[in-house]
């Protein structure tokens, strides 16, 4: 009876650990339909932009800053946007380590900085006319901290309906 008992406490907290839904909260944003799930650890940084694209957080030690946003594609396709901001973070002094493929709807891309890494996911929304995504940057000391968080963002980053105005 024990042992059945302590498994089945076992089990609950492994299932609310693994789902990080228990205290994560949901950032939905109307103007290009997207939503996200942002993690427990994190508040709000700053006010929303009175455009409306997305917001900033932080953790309370300020030591990461977790950016959502949205954006009209303004090149010729979503590939040609992803380059232009791949263009930039290099112009910015960020060194790629990783990056997917780009296709129609989905690009994810990271980079280093002297002791800090960038890991960047957009995805498409409002039908293919804009995007969607995050920003994480982080101590690289941290990173396997922050594996399990980009996980999490990863599987709740979602294109919505949105006004799409």
């Amino acid at each position: 009876m024990r042992k059945t008992l302590i498994g089945t406490i076992l089990l609950s907290l492994t299932s609310v650990a693994l789902s990080g839904t228990a205290s994560a909260k949901t950032y939905s944003n109307a103007r290009f339909g997207y939503s996200i799930e942002i993690p427990a650890a994190f508040s709000v940084a700053d006010p929303e932009p009175e455009n409306g694209d997305g917001q900033a957080f932080h953790p309370v030690d300020k030591s990461a800053d977790l950016i959502v946003s949205g954006g009209w594609i303004t090149q010729d396709d979503f590939v040609a946007e992803i380059d232009q901001y791949k263009g930039f973070i290099a112009e910015d002094g960020w060194k790629l380590t990783y990056e997917t493929k780009p296709n129609k709807s989905f690009s994810a891309y990271s980079g280093q900085k002297g002791d800090r890494i960038l890991y960047v996911r957009v995805i498409t929304s409002c039908s293919g006319k804009a995007h969607a995504g995050y920003r994480l940057e982080y101590p690289a000391a941290d990173k396997a901290k922050y594996d399990g968080t980009i996980i999490k963002l990863n599987a709740s980053l979602k294109a919505g309906k949105g006004s799409c105005n």
